[in-house]
């Protein structure tokens, strides 16, 4: 059976398939481009304002909202990594002046000797280890959220790729199934004739 234009049925099939095919190849490739260039420009807005409590009056207002924001979040919604990290550096940095200045006034009271001693030999020191700590501590949560953030990217990602083979491997398989239907590939060993 042939069409007006010369060919045949199952060439016309074939045709329709590739063509529905590669639509939605093309509705997949641009549906993932929209979704990645979205993603980019919302990392780029998270990137591009960082957070900065102490830039201006009304920026601290902001971030002030924000911090109470996080704190208030017990189902955790939202990330408030990166907004409560100054607010956790500035308490860690007070800790940091304050034990050594209450062991020094400790040890002041016991002996005036012994607190000078304290202050000169141990209060500096330990001071500047527990804010070095706290420093480290903070910037090992934060990269810990960015790893985090780039790891939901990822898996993403994934699922865009998985959705894009998917949609291969089902014209795939019917290709397979027609070529198992033809059977003139396929030779048959002859019996040897004496």
């Amino acid at each position: 059976m042939t069409d007006q234009s010369g060919g045949t049925a199952a060439e016309l099939e074939e045709e329709l398939a590739e063509i529905e095919a590669e639509g939605r190849w093309a509705a997949f490739k641009e549906s993932a481009a929209r979704r990645i260039s979205r993603r980019a420009a919302e990392e780029e807005e998270t990137a591009a304002a960082p957070v900065e409590p102490f830039a201006s009056p009304s920026a601290f207002g902001s971030w002030s909202l924000d911090a109470v924001r996080g704190l208030l979040d017990v189902q955790f919604h939202r990330t408030a990594t990166a907004t409560l990290l100054p607010l956790a550096y500035l308490l860690g940095l007070a800790g940091a002046f304050a034990i050594p200045i209450v062991g020094t006034i400790g040890l002041w009271r016991v002996s005036a000797w012994l607190g000078i001693v304290f202050a000169v030999v141990f209060a500096v020191p330990l001071g500047l280890t527990i804010a070095a700590v706290v420093r480290l501590l903070l910037e090992f949560v934060l990269n810990a959220s960015r790893l985090a953030s780039r790891v939901e990217h990822i898996s993403v990602l994934a699922d865009d790729l998985f959705q894009a083979l998917s949609d291969v491997a089902e014209p795939v398989n019917q290709l397979s199934e027609d070529m198992r239907a033809v059977q003139f590939w396929r030779y048959r060993r002859r019996s040897p004739r004496k």
